[in-house]
């Protein structure tokens, strides 16, 4: 003879996607019931009190009344608050704590200044400018002898004053490379100077950073970069100018990486 189970149906046999319904339907039978049974006691009680109108019986309804209304109250009060408060609070604690992430990390930024946290440029590996741009080979000058060799993923490029000129990264160059040599380039013949004839390389090359003073802190630079989405770099200059000699370096990665809590 084949046995028969049965399924014992709960809150946590509902489908995710079905629960708020769930809780919807259990909530409002649970809060109509109470409702209901209230308003025929309530009834009954009057009706009682009218027919046999006497102190004790008078007196006996209203010690019902006065035990069972508060229970039923109370748990009509539960569920409302359980199954309808519980959606609000969790959104309004998550709205709250995004928003305390958002200014406790804006307040760390704005407490961290460039110097605290900059690449010393003398410590960097940088490329400077000691022939023209159209002599500088982009595989053997930039990609072999400086990225490739000390496994770097950017490089500024300084004029002999040690000013900022342009800001290389690596998957910039290989970008170009590529599409020049679908033209049937050759990739040892490229040059600084080919990137730049291109308007849209020359736009990283030249827009991708900015030179600011010391003083100015993290947060300023996280404006910058969010409001410049080709800003990847900030330089720390004498003057805070592009025309003054480079003290230090900072990276959209330093950037995001000060702003953890």
């Amino acid at each position: 003879m084949a046995k028969t189970t049965t399924a014992r149906v709960d809150q946590s046999s509902v489908p995710a996607s079905d629960e708020p319904k769930y809780r919807f339907n259990l909530a409002k039978w649970i809060i109509f019931f109470v409702f209901t049974v209230t308003g025929v006691i309530g009834l009954a009680a009057i009706a009682m009190a009218t027919v046999f109108y006497d102190e004790k019986s008078f007196g006996s309804v209203k010690d019902i009344l006065g035990i069972l209304l508060p229970v039923l109250s109370a748990w009509a009060g539960t569920v409302i608050a359980f199954y309808f408060g519980r959606e609000n609070f969790e959104a309004g604690t998550q709205s709250s704590a995004a928003l305390v992430r958002h200014f406790t990390s804006e307040e760390k930024l704005k407490s961290i200044t460039l110097k605290e946290v900059m690449i010393d440029i003398s410590t960097a590996v940088t490329f400077k400018l000691a022939k023209p741009e159209k002599d500088i080979k982009l595989k053997s000058d930039l990609i072999d002898a400086k990225l490739e060799k000390e496994n770097k993923e950017r490089l500024p490029i300084l004029d002999p004053q040690g000013c900022i000129k342009y800001m290389a990264h690596r998957s910039l160059i290989d970008k170009f490379i590529a599409q020049e040599a679908i033209k049937g380039r050759k990739v040892d013949d490229l040059t600084l100077q080919d990137m730049l004839n291109d308007g849209k390389f020359n736009n990283v090359l030249t827009g991708s950073f900015r030179a600011l003073p010391e003083t100015h802190n993290l947060a300023q630079v996280k404006f910058l970069m969010d409001q410049i989405k080709i800003l990847s770099d900030v330089f720390i200059t004498e003057d805070g100018t592009a025309n003054s000699k480079v003290l230090g370096w900072v990276t959209n990665v330093i950037v995001a990486e000060q702003s953890k809590l």
